[in-house]
């Protein structure tokens, strides 16, 4: 008798440890998954960001343009604050794409 018994805890053990096993696999491959999706979620903030600051950028250009008063000395200074603007912008992309 106590053979019987030892042979069904064994066995019990033994779909525990199955259990166990096939649980690790489901978890592995959901941890695999999840770190997928951060990396895509990581790409996509990147992306955000970039399109924040160029919005920035643009929201700055039509502030100024929408200031511009009509006498030709102050469209000259104007003139000068967006090509300043427009270098640092291809200083900026520059940088983007070193």
């Amino acid at each position: 008798m106590p053979s019987k018994e030892l042979n069904d805890k064994l066995q019990i053990t033994m779909r525990k440890v199955e259990a166990l096993g096939k649980r690790y696999v489901a978890l592995k491959e959901e941890k695999k998954q999840m770190e997928r999706t951060i990396e895509s979620q990581e790409l996509e903030i990147a992306a955000l960001k970039k399109e924040l600051a160029q919005l920035r950028i643009d929201n700055e250009f039509l502030r100024v343009a929408h200031t511009v008063p009509r006498d030709p000395e102050a469209v000259a200074r104007y003139k000068g604050q967006v090509a300043k603007m427009v270098r640092d912008i291809d200083r900026c992309i520059k940088q983007l794409n070193a």
